[in-house]
């Protein structure tokens, strides 16, 4: 008997995405900018639409007033802009288009949307899950730890297990926290060791499984057999302070607390009153509306 599977979503990143692609033309009633809610709902939309899932969930990252990994690194994502105000209001319909069409959003002041999928991942695998995890972000596919566990690429088409995973990054997905210690992450303004890109780390990886294996065995890579084998001792030698930190802020965390973090994602389908009083602020068409309600559970 198959398990049942739980679609488990990074909505900032195909929000970001529908504002980037669709056009800004796209306003609600009042002539603010609706691109991203609209290109958003048209991605959910697809998914359910594909998959028709049982059970689903989307992670969004609210304005970090308490961040964790802010708290133990505060240049943390510090060179990263803050989003524009118009983006901002339109996340907030996009939370609110969550909720009419009956799919649970989470998230949280303290954790990012990252912390909230690994979280509600592992309660989920724990209860007899498997897991997609839908995104973009390289960072999740350490989550894909079940033999039927996948990281789906929405966009690309891009669809990953475990053992695809390895052959994309050359690690194990429970290594790959460990990989982006070591090789830093401009991204989130996470400091590498120079020299060291995703193919050393690996190399390094192979050899010693994790950050704590090679802080233990530095004197010994310069004894593996690849170029420049001595040189990257050295240099792990000499930053070898940053990775213990690195490592906490590259490992998503699986026991965050939230608003609601035990709440049932089963999907139970369209709240129609409440689609209907969003899709008037959003001045959406007939057909846009009658698409969503003829979308149900199965």
């Amino acid at each position: 008997m198959s398990k049942p599977r739980a679609y488990l979503i990074d909505s900032s990143i195909y929000i970001f995405r529908a504002w980037h692609v669709f056009d800004d033309s796209i306003t609600d009633i009042d002539g603010n900018p609706a691109n991203a809610v609209y290109g958003f709902s048209e991605f959910l939309y697809q998914l359910i639409q594909q998959k028709q899932p049982e059970y689903i969930a989307c992670a969004f990252d609210d304005h970090q007033t308490n961040s964790y990994r802010c708290e133990i690194f505060p240049q943390y994502k510090a060179n990263r802009p803050p989003a524009p105000e118009e983006l901002i209001v339109q996340f907030e319909y996009c939370r609110e288009f969550c909720r009419a069409v009956g799919i649970p959003a989470f998230g949280s002041n303290r954790f990012e949307a990252d912390d909230i999928i690994g979280t509600l991942a592992t309660r989920l695998r724990n209860q007899g899950f498997d897991i997609t995890i839908v995104s973009a972000d390289k960072d999740l596919t350490q989550l894909i730890l079940g033999d039927k566990d996948a990281w789906w690429d929405f966009a690309r088409g891009n669809v990953l297990n475990n053992k695809g995973v390895e052959k994309n990054w050359g690690v194990k997905p429970h290594q790959i926290a460990d990989l982006l210690a070591l090789s830093g992450d401009k991204v989130d303004n996470i400091p590498g060791i120079p020299g060291v890109g995703y193919k050393m780390a690996s190399n390094l990886l192979n050899k010693f499984p994790d950050i704590e294996s090679i802080l233990g065995n530095i004197e010994k890579i310069s004894e593996m057999k690849f170029r420049g084998s001595a040189r990257i001792q050295n240099l792990v030698h000499e930053h070898q302070a940053i990775l213990p930190l690195n490592k906490k802020l590259t490992t998503i965390v699986t026991d965050a607390e939230f608003k609601n973090h035990q709440q049932d994602i089963r999907w139970n389908g369209i709240n129609e009153k409440i689609l209907h009083q969003l899709m008037d602020v959003l001045d959406a068409s007939d057909q846009r509306r009658q698409r969503w309600l003829q979308l149900q559970p199965s």
